[in-house]
C-alpha cells in the first residue's frame, strides 16, 4: 500500500495519532490509545523500501513503542519473568518494541493498512498487558519469543 494512503487511513481512521516524521518511505506517528484503565501514547514507525542507493535496508516491519508511559518490564505478580512478547532493547528496555504480530507467519505485509491492522492489533497487545500487570497472566496468546521457530 502506497505510504500516503498509509497517511490517509490513519488520519481517518485514527484522527489523532499524528504524523511526526515522513519522509515519503519511512513515517512515523504518535498518538493515544485507551484500550481500557489507562491511556498510552505510542509512536509507529513504518518503513517501506528495502533497498536505499542499492544497499539493502529491509525489510522492515511495523516498529510500535510505547512514549507514555514507559514500558513496565516485570510486575509483582509474575515475578522474576519480563513483559511478554516485546523485542528487548538492550540499550532501554523501557522501550523495547511490542510484539504484536508473527513475522514468521506472515500474519502482516506491507499491502495491509497501518489502521485497519497494526492498531486494532495495539488495542488487543494492551489490553493483554494491562492484565499482564494486574494478574501475572497474559491472555494475548502467540507464539513464545523465547521458543525457536520451526
Amino acid at each position: 500500500m502506497p505510504m500516503q494512503e498509509q497517511i490517509r487511513r490513519m488520519k481517518l481512521l485514527f484522527p489523532d495519532f499524528r504524523v511526526i516524521f515522513n519522509g515519503g518511505w519511512h513515517v512515523e506517528w504518535e498518538g493515544p490509545l485507551r484500550p481500557l484503565y489507562k491511556a498510552y501514547k505510542l509512536r509507529i514507525t513504518l518503513v517501506l523500501k528495502t533497498q536505499l542507493d542499492g544497499m539493502k535496508i529491509g525489510p522492515y516491519y511495523p516498529r510500535i513503542i510505547l512514549v507514555d508511559p514507559l514500558l513496565e518490564l516485570s510486575t509483582e505478580r509474575a515475578p522474576g519473568e519480563l513483559v511478554p512478547h516485546i523485542y528487548l532493547n538492550g540499550r532501554d528496555p523501557t522501550k523495547s518494541p511490542l510484539c504484536v504480530f508473527d513475522p514468521v507467519a506472515d500474519e502482516w505485509t506491507n499491502d495491509m493498512a497501518i489502521a485497519d491492522t497494526i492498531i486494532p492489533w495495539v488495542i488487543d497487545w494492551l489490553v493483554s498487558y494491562e492484565g499482564w500487570l494486574a494478574t501475572g497472566e497474559w491472555t494475548g496468546g502467540g507464539r513464545d519469543h523465547r521458543v525457536a521457530a520451526k
